[in-house]
């Protein structure tokens, strides 16, 4: 058997940064992996130490074919989930499936996202095992613990008290409701010769028979009885970097942080940070306000318009490793991207989380259920009601507490070791099945 791993993964440095840390784990037990993602990966995830394949579509091609600027797409996407697949992942689907063709020459086992459809067609297709990964429990779409689904979270926390029966009749209703824009995905299956799809394309089908992993950590959510069979909830799986080599502070950012008081953190992550609206201004004037300074990160096309927020009581920066900076902030206001909440539990800081959609309205619900978070959402976020929540967060110690206590437990957490672990098991069972002629399941 080849010891040859492809890894699949779609989306922003939340959904890539985790498949570096897995494909380091791998490569440290032996095996050679392969980083399949969006060619504009393609420099940080060879400086990681990894072979990379492109999968279209890249950025510029999303771009081009929609004559829209990032911050355009990014808007779209917040505005309507929809559109992310009815725009961007369903019409580049036969690309994508033909990059990913091409990277299954050779390989042992397909490792996918959530969103990494194609990966899991082309295993298919080329009879390999595959394993999924969810990078947040709202993917595991459980009717024991039920996510917070954006513009129906009253429904969900409902759904809670009334117990899994009811509230998987309503997730089934909303598979069932998201079902029609699979048709795409259903006439490529077709085409191949492939059965068609009896399972809900984007939750169910995340999880293919060769085994599942939530990577991320318990702490945000356990096994629960409705999840697929072989599933593991590793912990989180970390990776920092801008470029892909060992991550380290702009030297004037740790001259900033050396010369007062630990700041309040600023961040809305790599997609959000694309189109921001008012956040950033909005967050100096609630720091000053509380005579508190700011850091604040603002992207690569914010620096130059945010410039004027800069002074001795602010910092100004388009990105910094958030394993260096978040641990050296007195509080830390993101909008809940899985990445962003990961590093900021590690650091061991309270934190105002301000979900703008999908997965971040549940992984802000699930931080404020440890202590370690207020939660404000988008429409409300103002300088005098952030100033308001960050008062509160800084002023009432259990939430101090909370974060201490959440920062120790994961201590003992190694998720992407655990995973690596997990993945060369499920191999050695799936081929051992295969060789006897067994059903894999």
């Amino acid at each position: 058997m080849t010891r040859r791993i492809l890894l699949a993964t779609v989306g922003s440095l939340g959904d890539l940064h985790p498949f570096i840390a897995l494909g380091r784990a791998l490569q440290s037990r032996g095996f050679t992996v392969i980083l399949a993602s969006a060619a504009e990966y393609r420099d940080k995830v060879e400086a990681a130490g990894l072979l990379f394949h492109a999968l279209r579509p890249s950025f510029a091609d999303m771009e081009r074919d929609l004559g829209m600027s990032r911050r355009a797409i990014t808007h779209r996407i917040v505005a309507d989930s929809r559109f992310l697949f009815r725009r961007l992942v369903l019409p580049y689907l036969r690309e994508s499936f033909a990059d990913m063709q091409d990277a299954c020459d050779g390989a042992a086992l397909v490792v996918a996202s959530s969103l990494g459809i194609a990966a899991r067609l082309a295993a298919e297709r080329c009879c390999l095992p595959c394993i999924g990964i969810a990078l947040q429990p709202m993917m595991f779409l459980s009717a024991y613990d039920p996510p917070l689904v954006p513009r129906a979270a009253w429904l969900m926390r409902l759904m809670r008290r009334l117990g899994p029966g009811p509230t998987g009749v309503v997730l089934r209703l909303i598979k069932r409701s998201l079902r029609g824009m699979f048709a795409p995905l259903d006439e490529l299956r077709a085409e191949l010769g492939l059965p068609a799809l009896r399972r809900d394309p984007l939750f169910d089908d995340s999880f293919p028979p060769g085994g599942a992993i939530g990577l991320y950590s318990p702490l945000l959510g356990g096994l629960q009885p409705d999840y697929p069979p072989h599933t593991l909830i590793s912990g989180f799986a970390r990776f920092d970097s801008e470029d892909g080599r060992a991550a380290q502070l702009d030297a004037g950012l740790e001259a900033f942080l050396g010369a007062g008081s630990a700041p309040l953190v600023f961040t809305l992550g790599s997609l959000i940070v694309n189109d921001p609206g008012p956040f950033y201004r909005e967050s100096v004037a609630a720091a000053r306000q509380l005579g508190l300074r700011a850091v604040l990160l603002v992207g690569e096309s914010g620096a130059e318009a945010l410039a004027d927020l800069a002074g001795e009581d602010a910092c100004i920066l388009a990105y910094a490793p958030h394993s260096l900076l978040f641990a050296r902030a007195a509080a830390i206001v993101h909008h809940g991207g899985i990445g962003t909440l990961a590093q900021a539990l590690y650091s061991g800081r309270p934190a105002l989380i301000v979900p703008f959609f999908a997965d971040q309205v549940d992984n802000a619900e699930r931080a404020a259920r440890l202590g370690v978070a207020r939660v404000l959402r988008p429409a409300a976020y103002q300088a005098r009601l952030a100033a308001r929540e960050l008062q509160t967060l800084l002023q009432t110690t259990s939430y101090a507490n909370a974060a201490t206590a959440v920062r120790q437990r994961l201590a003992g957490e190694s998720g992407a070791a655990t995973a690596a672990a997990f993945i060369e098991e499920r191999l050695d069972a799936l081929y051992a099945a295969t060789a006897t002629g067994e059903r894999i399941r």
